[in-house]
């Protein structure tokens, strides 16, 4: 018998880690006896009901942490727990029942629907591939879906092709919360998009988690929008995370030099201002995660790095540096220090 229509209804209010990672690991296969190392023993946690922002370089392994987490792709080693079951040790029937507390948005709103299908269709399928709902329930649900995302309710028998970018995202976000999930891991979900049309997506996503009590992953290259959306930042660098912070506080005092080498970045709305500001330019071209250097993997770009010395012989362990701010740097106190060259 088909489980009953539910109402998309708030997963809970306590912060507590919803998701907690150890040492996970993925290593794809490049050939004899190489490989990336996409993800190199990352550890750490996201509270319920936060939105945990995930920033760094293309390559990375943003999207690939993303995707390990809703165990889209396997690991390599380590673990992924949600709430009290480890993911990682499920397979099977066991597993696809825990997905339904984990969906993902993609990046490319072009390319994650399937242009041979209704829009009714491409948000039901979730409902269909758990047999949720049928019949006039699940035209209903539809039409309730759509219009949260903002969309007309009777837009489901048109196709992906006859809607802009933004609404084709729009139905990605229903497609997601069809099966009211607890966790969606948003990947680079705004980053294809018009500017405007980015600003009404981040302020739906900001209104569905406030109305559903929804967590986020959200993965994105644009700090000033991490900013904005983020309740803690997580920054990432060759396969590891480098630091983890409040959001204000990762602004205001960044304690790696990789990340205020970001925070450097961010474009000033002035145009005075913006004009005389100088980057922190970094040195060196990006290491290949298929051999990645010895040691801290910054140092070859590091303002601060001692070369020959402990930055390169020695990888700096991930640690508190202030209340609730870790860093896995060996001169933290130093990267306040850190400045633009000189022109």
């Amino acid at each position: 018998m088909a489980e009953p229509a539910r109402r998309l209804e708030p997963a809970g209010t306590a912060a507590e880690p919803l998701v907690r990672v150890e040492n996970l690991v993925k290593h794809f296969g490049a050939g004899l006896l190489t490989s990336v190392k996409a993800v190199d023993g990352v550890s750490f946690e996201i509270r319920e009901g936060e939105t945990l922002g995930l920033v760094g370089e293309s390559g990375c392994g943003k999207s690939t942490l993303g995707r390990l987490i809703t165990q889209l792709i396997p690991a390599t080693s380590g673990t992924v727990s949600f709430g009290d079951v480890e993911l990682t040790k499920l397979r099977g029937e066991k597993l696809r029942q825990q997905r339904r507390q984990l969906q993902m948005i993609f990046q490319d709103p072009y390319g994650s629907l399937d242009p041979r299908m209704t829009v009714g269709d491409i948000i039901a399928e979730p409902l269909d591939n758990y047999g949720i709902v049928r019949g006039r329930a699940r035209a209903t649900r539809i039409q309730e879906l759509l219009r949260v995302v903002g969309l007309n309710p009777y837009f489901n028998n048109r196709y992906p092709h006859e809607f802009s970018g933004g609404q084709r995202q729009r139905i990605g976000i229903a497609r997601a919360l069809a099966l009211n999930p607890r966790l969606i891991v948003c990947d680079e979900a705004i980053s294809a998009l018009d500017v405007s049309i980015q600003a009404q997506v981040i302020n739906l996503l900001e209104d569905l988690q406030r109305e559903f009590e929804l967590t986020y992953l959200f993965i994105a290259h644009d700090l000033s929008v991490v900013r904005h959306i983020s309740d803690r930042v997580m920054v990432m660098y060759l396969g590891k995370i480098v630091e983890i912070a409040d959001s204000a506080e990762i602004y205001e005092s960044p304690k790696h030099p990789y990340t205020k080498a970001l925070l450097s970045a961010i474009p000033v709305p002035d145009p005075k201002i913006q004009r005389n500001r100088r980057l922190v330019e970094l040195s060196g071209e990006i290491p290949s995660p298929i051999n990645p250097p010895s040691g801290c993997r910054f140092h070859t770009r590091c303002p601060i790095a001692r070369v020959p010395g402990i930055c390169a012989d020695t990888e700096p362990p991930l640690e508190m540096k202030a209340p609730d701010h870790v860093a896995a740097c060996h001169f933290s106190d130093e990267v306040a220090l850190v400045t633009a060259p000189a022109e």
